[in-house]
């Protein structure tokens, strides 16, 4: 959900779109639709998950309902807990509680909280009130502090969409050696194509997007993105390297590859600011309908 100067769009009908996108990936079998937070930026990106899913919950049936992620450091304990606790009664225990510590400075600032008191605060204050009211709760993030806070409560993972296959077996030797058991995911930034020609124009369409994006608010090596070209340039084109872009075999072969690593469920992003609604149905039933069969077996 974001409107943004490359697709301006109402909020009326973001949340209608959002809508039809999950009552087809409910239709379809997917196992989950995740939402994503942030509040105080001009791309609209969702402030109320929890008030969105329960619209979704209203129109669905069985698919799950999670955040990747939910802002969990910059909520009241009490009042998250409430809202938990009545999505889980509307959606018939749908939930999947992803939580993250979140990083833009301005959305702290404006709430009056200290960013460097983040991790306390999710530790102490947010996790306690919500322990017990989902089956399961997912921490963000692949940090040594996230991993042992998610290994010594009992959660699963979600790892960062820029991270490399390659890379994520000393991540989760890490979090198992400290008795992590739970289930890991991962995001992963994908967009199905028909063939190369198409995957390069995605490609180039997605480079731009996160050239935008990383450069307006990612914090690179201390500096907002746009202040540090080089660094933000390095950040794109590892980005667009961890993404999945191309074929329905070559996207397919990747996430088999995840899976021998470890991985367990993937949260995949297809929902960007450069593309009409069409397309976002398009990119859902083509994950159903032409990659999901050709990971059948996959272990």
């Amino acid at each position: 959900m974001q409107s943004t100067a490359a697709r301006p769009t109402h909020p009326t009908v973001l949340y209608r779109e959002l809508v039809e996108a999950a009552e087809l990936a409910d239709r379809l079998g997917f196992h989950g639709i995740w939402l994503a937070e942030h509040r105080l930026w001009y791309d609209g990106y969702c402030p109320a998950l929890l008030h969105a899913e329960a619209l979704v919950a209203a129109r669905t049936t069985r698919i799950r309902l999670g955040q990747a992620m939910l802002v969990g450091a910059q909520h009241d304990p009490a009042g998250l807990a409430r809202n938990v606790a009545t999505l889980q009664q509307l959606s018939g225990g749908r939930v999947e509680l992803g939580l993250g510590l979140g990083h833009r400075d301005a959305e702290f600032d404006a709430l009056g909280l200290r960013r460097d008191r983040r991790g306390r605060r999710l530790e102490e204050e947010i996790l306690p009130a919500v322990e017990g009211l989902v089956d399961r709760i997912w921490l963000g993030g692949m940090a040594t502090p996230t991993l042992e806070r998610a290994a010594r409560r009992g959660h699963s993972l979600v790892l960062p969409q820029t991270i490399y296959t390659h890379e994520l077996a000393p991540i989760l030797d890490e979090y198992r050696s400290l008795g992590g058991r739970g289930t890991i995911g991962i995001m992963r930034d994908t967009w199905v194509a028909a063939d190369g020609r198409a995957a390069d124009r995605a490609r180039e369409r997605i480079a731009a997007h996160y050239l935008e994006e990383a450069g307006a608010w990612w914090v690179l090596k201390g500096t907002v993105g746009f202040e540090n070209p080089d660094q933000l340039a390095r950040q794109r084109d590892r980005t667009l390297r961890a993404a999945l872009i191309g074929t329905p075999e070559e996207i397919a072969a990747r996430l088999r590859a995840d899976v021998a690593a470890g991985v367990e469920v993937f949260v995949l992003r297809v929902d960007y600011d450069f593309h009409s609604q069409a397309e976002l149905l398009e990119q859902i039933h083509r994950l159903a309908e032409e990659v999901a069969p050709l990971l059948e077996g996959a272990t």
